[in-house]
């Protein structure tokens, strides 16, 4: 305790400290529809939130906490003590990770999937998190369900990055995935275009401020390609 208590006085039971931080830029506006304030709201120096206000603001701006990578599975948490092979070690011998309780997040990819979403009529839109991290889109429409990688950036090295999210978070969609789709704030060049339809995989580019354009892949690549998202990855 740092500060004992003081008879009929306040008590400060918890203290925080801070391993790591970054520089983000939110507007408002943002955050007050994220989190069902006014858009007039004035926002003190400091603002807790918890339960579904708090789910509403990390999943809205692709917040992925390490705590919650630890709990699907994705990363090892820290203080986690593993055996090395003999073979790899002479001694018999136990080590500890320790890693920092990072919290992953691009302002870019963000505002794309806010905008992206502000577009989007009946239907369901959520994440789930699993062994393979946690996906940016996830709906559930007339059409079925549909899973949706978004990046910032259009160049070769972003849609490869897309290509393999999307096919490793098939694998632990809590249901059927009719459609994979990436997300570019730009339309894509005819090489990384052609890239994802080989795979059946379709492409959602921002064509002006509220609209998205969807380039479809192929029918024949598309089907194709669904034994291999339907293969379920076994529960643990």
């Amino acid at each position: 305790m740092m500060w004992p208590p003081k008879q009929g006085g306040e008590s400060w039971h918890t203290v925080y400290s801070l391993r790591q931080f970054g520089p983000a830029e939110i507007p408002y506006a943002t955050l007050s529809a994220l989190l069902g304030y006014k858009p007039n709201f004035q926002y003190p120096g400091q603002l807790v939130l918890s339960g579904e206000q708090a789910r509403a603001g990390i999943d809205g701006l692709l917040i992925t906490t390490r705590k919650a990578l630890e709990d699907a599975g994705a990363v090892t948490p820290p203080g986690t003590v593993r055996e090395l092979p003999v073979e790899r070690q002479h001694t018999r011998s136990t080590t500890v990770e320790r890693a920092a309780q990072q919290v992953l997040f691009d302002r870019d990819e963000s505002a794309l999937v806010i905008e992206f979403r502000g577009t989007l009529t009946d239907t369901t839109v959520k994440r789930f998190a699993s062994a393979a991290g946690i996906c940016d889109i996830f709906l559930n429409g007339p059409e079925g369900y549909e899973l949706i990688e978004a990046k910032s950036r259009v160049g070769r090295g972003y849609v490869r990055e897309a290509l393999a999210q999307l096919l490793d978070y098939a694998r632990y969609a809590p249901g059927v995935v009719g459609r994979l789709t990436a997300l570019f704030p730009q339309p894509l060049g005819p090489r990384e275009l052609h890239l994802l339809h080989h795979y059946g995989i379709d492409v959602i580019h921002r064509a002006a401020p509220g609209v998205f354009e969807r380039v479809p892949a192929p029918d024949r690549a598309r089907e194709q390609m669904r034994s291999m998202w339907e293969s379920r990855e076994p529960s643990p």
